[in-house]
C-alpha cells in the first residue's frame, strides 16, 4: 500500500460544467473510485484538484469515471500540454456555442414575430413546432443529453432545469397543435407556447456564451504567468560554441547565455558578464537590479541591458516560476470556508426548485380551469430563472480573480480559506531577521575573549566557526562566514554536526568541542569587558552570536541587518488598517526593542525559542485574535502552522515557503499590506456576489410563480430566461472588478 507520502496529489482541468450542480457531479464520481482520498472540483476554474493512492487508481481510471458522468478530465503527459488541451477543448466549445447561438435567434426572432402578430396562415402551427425542434435538437441538444443524464444519476442541474422547462413547453404545445378540442371542449384555450421553448434555449445559450468570454478573462493570470516562461535557449557547448535549444532539453549545470531582451529560462547563478535584468514578475518592482558573477537569477525575469552566462541549477517543473504557476493553479481551484454552505445549498437547490415548480403548477389549477396555461406558465417560469449558476459562481469567481491578481503583484495565496482569513486578521506577530530586516546582515565586528589571545588559537577556532557556519542557512551564518572568508582563512569540515532550531549549532571541529548561539553563551565568560562590549552592541541593535570552545566563550560576532526600506511605511498601513503588529523575535530584547522602535511597533515579545513563538500564537488565539505570522526560517515554522494565517518572505527557507499559505514572492515587506487590501477586497466581493445571488433567487422565484398576476404582471418564460442568464454574468463581472482594485 502507499503510505501518506506516496499519496498523489494534483490538478486537472475538466471540461462540461455548465452550474455547480454539476461540479459536484464530477465530485461524486471522482470520489467513488476506489484510491482517491479527496476530491476538490471548482466550477469557477473548470479543474479538479485531487489526492489519490497510485496503488489504488490513477488518472485515467478517474477520467473514465468522469466521463461514464457526462463530462471530460484532461489528462496529459505534462501540465503545459495539459493546459493547451484544456485551452483547445474550451475554443473549440466556445466557436460551437457561437454557432448554436447565431442559429437559435436566427430561428427564434421570425418565430417569436410570426407568433405574436397573430397572422394566421395554413399549417402555421405545424411550422412553428418544425422550427422549435431544430432549436431544441440541435441548438439546445446539450441541455437534453446533459440534464437527462444527471437526472438518471439523481444529481439534477441547471441542463435539467431548462430540459424539463422547454420540454413541458413544447409537448403542451404539440398537444394543443395535435389535438386542440381536448381544451377547447372545456373551455381552455388551446394555446402554444414553441416561442417560448426556443426564446428559452436562444437566451440561455447567450448567457453561456457571453459567460465562457467573461470567464476566459478571469483565466489571464496563470495564462501570463506561463507567457514568461521562454519556449527556448541559446545553450553554451562544451567547445564554445552555441545553440538554439528547447527549454525542455536543458539540464542542470548547463551553461546558457542570455542577451538583452530575452528572459532567463532557467533558474541559477550568473558565471560570467553582468546585466540588469527586470524581476518585477517576483518582485513587483520594475526597477532592473544588476547582475554580476555569483548572483542568483530566476526562470522568467528580463535582461533588459547587458548579457550574461547562468549556470542551471533548477530547470522545467523545480524552477521558481513553475512552483508558482502550479501553486496559483491550486489556490484557485481551492474553496474558501463559505463556499462549503453555498455547496450544500446547491445540492439541494434544483430538486426544491423542481418541487416549486410543480407547487406552483397544482397551486394555479386548483383556481379553476381557466388558470391551466397561467399555472403551466408560472411553473416553466419558475423553473427557468432559478438557476444555480450564480450562486454557484458567486464565491470560487472571486476567489480565482483575486488569486490571479495577487500572483501578478508578487502575492502568492495557497488556498482560498488563506484569504478569507486574511481579511479577519486582527494581529500579525512578526519575525525580526530576514522579515522585518533585509535578512542579508553583515559581519561588523569580531570581539575576543581575553582567554583566547593567542594568533595561532584565533585562527584555528575561526576556521572551525567559518566550516560550521557553512552549513547552516540561518541568515547570521552567511555573514559571519563570509566576514571570515575576508581574513584568508579556509573552514575546517565539521567532524560532527548538530543544528538545533532556536539556538543555533553544536559541532566537533578541529578536535574541539564546540557551540555556536546566541549572545546568552558569553555569561559563561569571566572576561566582564568581553561581556560589556556584547551588551553595548545588544543595545545598538546589532545581532551577536557567540562561540563556546570547550566549554568556555572565546569568541562574538556582531553581525548587522538593516531594516527593510518598507518596513516602516508597512507597519503603519497594517496599523492603520487596525492590525496590532507584535515583534516576535529569538534576540535579546535590547536588540528586539531597538529594530522594533526603527519600525515603529511597540509591542515585543524577544529571546524565544521556536516552541514560544508557537505558545504566543495560541495564547492570542484563545483570546479570540485571528492572528497572522510573517517569517522566513526553519525556527518560524511551528508559529507559521500554528497561526490563522501563515505568511512567509520568498528567499526565505523552503520549509517556512512549505508550511505558510501565503508567500510574498519578492520579498517586499510593502506586501502584505497589499495582501490585506486584496484579501478584504476579494471577502467584499464574495458576499456582494452572494447577496445578490440569493436575492435574485428571493425575488425571482416569487415573480416567476406569479406572486403577482392579480396586479397584471406574469413574468413570461422568455424574461425569465433572460433574468437567468443576466444574473450569472453580473456575478462574473462583479468579479472582474478586483483586476482594478488599487493594492498600492
Amino acid at each position: 500500500m502507499a503510505n501518506k507520502n506516496e499519496i498523489r496529489h494534483e490538478t486537472f482541468p475538466v471540461t462540461g460544467m455548465m452550474c455547480a450542480v454539476c461540479a459536484g457531479t464530477v465530485s461524486k464520481a471522482i470520489s467513488g473510485c476506489p484510491g482517491v482520498m479527496t476530491a476538490d472540483v471548482n466550477f469557477a476554474t473548470n479543474s479538479a484538484t485531487i489526492d489519490w493512492n497510485p496503488d489504488l487508481t490513477s488518472p485515467r481510471v478517474i477520467a473514465e469515471a468522469v466521463k461514464g458522468a457526462g463530462y471530460e478530465m484532461i489528462v496529459s503527459e505534462s501540465e503545459e500540454q495539459a493546459v493547451k488541451e484544456k485551452e483547445e477543448h474550451e475554443e473549440a466549445a466556445y466557436k460551437e456555442m457561437k454557432r448554436k447561438v447565431i442559429l437559435a435567434w436566427v430561428i427564434t426572432v421570425p418565430l417569436s414575430v410570426l407568433c405574436m402578430s397573430h397572422i394566421h396562415f395554413a399549417a402555421e402551427a405545424w411550422i412553428y413546432m418544425s422550427l422549435t425542434l431544430v432549436v431544441m435538437l440541435y441548438c439546445g441538444n446539450g441541455f437534453y443529453l446533459r440534464g437527462l443524464k444527471a437526472l438518471r444519476a439523481k444529481s439534477p442541474n441547471m441542463d435539467s432545469l431548462v430540459a424539463i422547462s422547454t420540454a413541458v413547453s413544447f409537448i403542451f404545445s404539440v398537444f394543443n397543435t395535435i389535438f386542440p378540442e381536448v381544451l377547447t371542449s372545456r373551455d381552455i384555450s388551446a394555446e402554444l407556447y414553441y416561442e417560448g421553448a426556443a426564446m428559452i434555449i436562444a437566451f440561455v445559450l447567450t448567457g453561456k456564451l457571453l459567460e465562457l468570454r467573461s470567464r476566459h478573462s478571469t483565466g489571464m493570470a496563470i495564462k501570463a504567468l506561463m507567457g514568461m516562461q521562454p519556449d527556448e535557449a541559446l545553450l553554451e557547448l562544451p567547445d564554445g560554441k552555441t545553440r538554439t535549444v528547447p527549454v525542455s532539453q536543458i539540464s542542470i549545470d548547463n551553461t546558457l547565455i542570455v542577451r538583452q531582451g530575452d528572459r532567463v529560462p532557467v533558474d541559477g547563478y550568473v558565471t560570467g558578464g553582468n546585466a540588469s535584468v527586470d524581476e518585477s514578475m517576483l518582485t513587483g518592482e520594475s526597477i532592473g537590479v544588476e547582475k554580476e558573477t555569483g548572483d542568483a537569477v530566476s526562470a522568467g525575469t528580463i535582461v533588459n541591458a547587458g548579457s550574461i552566462r547562468v549556470k542551471a541549477v533548477k530547470v522545467g517543473s523545480q524552477t521558481e516560476l513553475s512552483r508558482i504557476i502550479r501553486a496559483v493553479k491550486e489556490a484557485q481551484g481551492s474553496k474558501a470556508p463559505v463556499q462549503k454552505l453555498v455547496d450544500k445549498v446547491a445540492a439541494v437547490f434544483v430538486p426544491s426548485i423542481m418541487a416549486i415548480a410543480l407547487v406552483t403548477l397544482l397551486i394555479w389549477t386548483t383556481l379553476g380551469k381557466d388558470y391551466l396555461p397561467v399555472g403551466l406558465v408560472c411553473a416553466v417560469s419558475v423553473l427557468v430563472i432559478a438557476c444555480p449558476c450564480a450562486l454557484g459562481l458567486a464565491t470560487p469567481m472571486a476567489v480565482m480573480v483575486g488569486i490571479g491578481r495577487g500572483a501578478r503583484s508578487g502575492i502568492l495565496v495557497k488556498d482560498a480559506t488563506a484569504l478569507e482569513l486574511l481579511a479577519k486578521v486582527d494581529t500579525l506577530l512578526i519575525d525580526k531577521t530576514g522579515t522585518l530586516t533585509e535578512g542579508k546582515p553583515e559581519l561588523r565586528e569580531i570581539i575576543w575573549d581575553s582567554s583566547a589571545n593567542d594568533t595561532a588559537l584565533r585562527r584555528l577556532i575561526l576556521s572551525s566557526v567559518y566550516g560550521a557556519e557553512n552549513e547552516s542557512i540561518h541568515p547570521l551564518a552567511g555573514a559571519i562566514a563570509s566576514g571570515i572568508r575576508k581574513q584568508d582563512i579556509e573552514p575546517a569540515r565539521p567532524e560532527s554536526y548538530e543544528y538545533i532550531p532556536g539556538f543555533g549549532i553544536k559541532c566537533r571541529s578541529n578536535g574541539m568541542n564546540m557551540e555556536i548561539g546566541p549572545a546568552s553563551l558569553s555569561e559563561k565568560s569571566e572576561d566582564m569587558g568581553f561581556r560589556n562590549k556584547i551588551d553595548d552592541l545588544l543595545g545598538q541593535g546589532a545581532g551577536v552570536v557567540v562561540a563556546v570552545c570547550n566549554c568556555k566563550p572565546v569568541v562574538a560576532f556582531a553581525v548587522e541587518d538593516e531594516i527593510r526600506v518598507d518596513a516602516v511605511l508597512a507597519v503603519k498601513e497594517l496599523m492603520s488598517a487596525g492590525i496590532n503588529v507584535e515583534l516576535l523575535t529569538g534576540d535579546r530584547q535590547a536588540t528586539a526593542r531597538h529594530i522594533a522602535g526603527k519600525a515603529g511597533i511597540t509591542a515585543v515579545t524577544a529571546e524565544t525559542l521556536p516552541s514560544m513563538k508557537q505558545q504566543r500564537v495560541e495564547e492570542l488565539q484563545k483570546e479570540g485574535h485571528v492572528v497572522a505570522m510573517a517569517g522566513d526560517g526553519i525556527n518560524d515554522s511551528q508559529a507559521l502552522a500554528a497561526a490563522d494565517v501563515s505568511v512567509a518572505m520568498g528567499g526565505g527557507s523552503d520549509i517556512a515557503i512549505d508550511v505558510a499559505k501565503i508567500t510574498l514572492v519578492g520579498g517586499r515587506l510593502a506586501s502584505l499590506p497589499e495582501a490585506v487590501r486584496l484579501a478584504k477586497s476579494t471577502l467584499r466581493i464574495i458576499r456582494e456576489n452572494l447577496f445578490w445571488a440569493f436575492i435574485y433567487n428571493i425575488i425571482g422565484i416569487p415573480l416567476a410563480a406569479g406572486a403577482l398576476y392579480k396586479t397584471g404582471f406574469l413574468l413570461s418564460p422568455m424574461f425569465a430566461s433572460a433574468a437567468m442568464a443576466l444574473s450569472s454574468l453580473c456575478v462574473v463581472a462583479n468579479s472582474l472588478r478586483l483586476n482594478r482594485v488599487k493594492l498600492k
